[in-house]
């Protein structure tokens, strides 16, 4: 799988499905190739965009970038928007949890996107990692090992 398509096809998506998203993609040159299933990493790129265009905040920025670092892919998914408290950091990747107690389901998320994301990730032998400043905004980086045998034919980051 092509992450830094597969990162340019969510965009698209995503920001025709939240008009208030404002997305910026950065790929390397070429593609950044891992082992896995398209559809689920699909699904975690677009719920990791998903969850900045709802709660970065109406002014923010998004930016969803594909690199290669060593022997991984690195998707980063960084907003300069709310951001999260040291707690709801800790607490994001738990089944049910929202970071904002005032959301209820009827306006929307059940609070699994980023369990679902994590759980994609482990099930691809990466590494999820989020970190996040109230009021600066959330960086959530996913790392997953690049496909066997082209390691070193893989773009470096520009």
């Amino acid at each position: 799988v092509d992450l830094g398509a597969l990162a340019r096809d969510v965009a698209v998506d995503s920001t025709a499905s939240h008009d208030e998203l404002t997305l910026d993609v950065v790929a390397g040159r070429g593609p950044v190739v891992v082992s896995g299933d398209e559809d689920l990493l699909r699904q975690a790129l677009a719920n990791l965009v998903s969850n900045a265009a709802v709660h970065a905040g109406p002014n923010a920025t998004t930016t969803l970038t594909v690199i290669t670092t060593g022997a991984h892919a690195r998707v980063e998914v960084r907003d300069d928007g709310a951001g999260m408290s040291a707690d709801a950091v800790s607490r994001a990747t738990e089944r049910f949890y929202r970071a904002d107690p005032s959301r209820s389901r009827a306006q929307g998320g059940s609070g699994l996107g980023l369990a679902i994301v994590a759980d994609i990730v482990a099930a691809h032998d990466g590494d999820l990692s989020i970190e996040s400043t109230p009021d600066v905004g959330t960086i959530v980086s996913m790392e997953i090992p690049l496909a066997v045998g082209l390691e070193d034919s893989q773009p470096t980051p520009s």
